[in-house]
């Protein structure tokens, strides 16, 4: 069964409806457009780059598709994570955007159907659009109503995971724990955005060479995050590695590690995305949720490790550091010594 949405989905009504009705516009004229058309002015309107307005069309609908998408996946992951309503000043995110593309390519689908000599700019037009869907999305944004977050699902036998991996650690068996965060919006970015990039270096490399070489390069780096996040823990150190080729951007001795804390956190409001985050003096690494696993190292930077089994995160890191892990707001136990394998 389908998960519904938390916020609602008439807070994208303003992109849409403004994305909608340039698509319709477009095609329905299309007849009427000429063979080519500038796809690239400069900020005083000379002409940098022209080519077919198939392709000028095709940008504008694919990364407005991609804005909207990303609005609705932001926005839900907001609402997800309020306790109590706050202001998502992320909500005009996709409405601003679509505005100002939609706005500039209108402008520029008006004047080409007047073939003129010259083109220029169209800022009045793309700042009205983007201004206006701001605005809207303002007011939707205030009258939004909270709603509570489905619950969390809980993780299964934690305890017996917790008990079972100490124990082995007191044999002196050898640990290795892998926790893997990899939620699907990953995929669509290292793979369908990738595909998105090419396919417009392929329309485009005839008219421009350059323009289709950073694109396809830009959708190689893109292709590197498949894969997701991967933390390691064994009784020498905790690694946390991101990507296809598993690039370490993290590792911390086990003997370093002088706290271990489970934590509810909020990624957007505390630390304004996802990923490589850093909010004061503290350091995190996530993809997805809002529970993760805090350590404290003496004299440096806290880190936050988002999982999607926290639980069994921290009993995995207790046991190779020898610290009872503590819940959100307690205070962490240090055992009696380390246990060595």
């Amino acid at each position: 069964m389908a998960r519904r949405l938390v916020h609602p989905w008439w807070g994208h009504l303003p992109a849409v409806t403004l994305f909608a009705g340039f698509v319709v516009f477009a095609l329905s004229t299309s007849a009427r457009w000429p063979a080519r058309v500038p796809l690239r002015l400069s900020w005083g309107g000379s002409l940098v780059m022209s080519g077919s307005p198939w392709i000028a069309f095709g940008l504008v609908a694919a990364i407005g598709l991609i804005f909207l998408g990303l609005g609705v996946l932001v926005d839900e992951l907001w609402a997800r994570q309020e306790g109590r309503k706050r202001f998502n000043a992320f909500a005009l995110l996709d409405d601003v955007v679509v505005g100002w593309l939609v706005g500039t390519q209108l402008g520029m689908t008006l004047a080409m159907l007047q073939a003129p000599a010259t083109y220029g700019n169209p800022w009045g037009l793309a700042a009205a659009c983007a201004g206006g869907a701001g605005l809207v999305a303002l007011l939707l944004e205030r009258w939004r109503p909270f709603a509570s977050a489905p619950d969390v699902p809980a993780e299964t036998a934690p305890d017996r995971f917790a008990r079972a991996i100490a124990e082995r650690v007191k044999r002196g068996e050898r640990i290795v724990y892998w926790d893997i965060q990899n939620p699907r919006y990953v995929n669509v970015v290292s793979l369908g955005v990738p595909g998105l990039m090419w396919v417009g270096a392929g329309l485009s490399i005839g008219e421009s060479p350059w323009a289709s070489l950073v694109l396809v390069l830009t959708g190689l780096a893109l292709l590197l995050f498949y894969g997701g996040m991967r933390t390691r823990v064994t009784k020498d150190a905790v690694t946390i590695r991101y990507g296809l080729f598993g690039i370490r951007v993290f590792r911390c001795a086990t003997g370093d590690i002088s706290s271990i804390r489970l934590r509810q956190f909020a990624a957007l409001r505390e630390f304004g995305g996802y990923g490589i985050r850093f909010s004061g003096s503290r350091i995190g690494y996530f993809l997805a949720g809002s529970m993760g696993v805090e350590i404290g190292r003496p004299g440096q930077r806290s880190v936050l490790i988002g999982s999607d089994h926290p639980k069994r995160l921290a009993a995995a890191l207790g046991a190779v550091a020898g610290i009872v892990p503590a819940e959100d707001g307690a205070e962490d136990v240090r055992g009696e010594g380390r246990v060595d394998g």
